[in-house]
């Protein structure tokens, strides 16, 4: 079963990269990513709950998930640039 879910995890990463046309070297945010999506999905073997609901008792917010490998602008102050 633990092979199956690494097999999964795996596979959810490539496809982010491969999607994403994004280079190898954002493996660990595609599995990382991956993990987390999948903690948020609900799952038949859980009475179709998230495991994320499981542990918090409340039902995840997934408002901020955003397309893996999009464009993002970043913030610099003023008194560091």
């Amino acid at each position: 079963m633990s092979e199956r879910l690494n097999r999964t995890v795996v596979e959810k990463a490539k496809c982010l990269l491969f999607d994403g046309k994004l280079d190898k070297r954002f493996w660990a945010e595609a599995v990382s990513t991956a993990v987390y999506l999948r903690n948020r999905t609900i799952a038949c073997e859980l009475s179709n709950r998230t495991p994320h609901e499981l542990c918090t008792k409340k039902k995840p917010d997934v408002s901020h998930v955003r397309i893996f490998g999009s464009t993002a602008m970043v913030h610099v102050p003023k008194e560091k640039r």
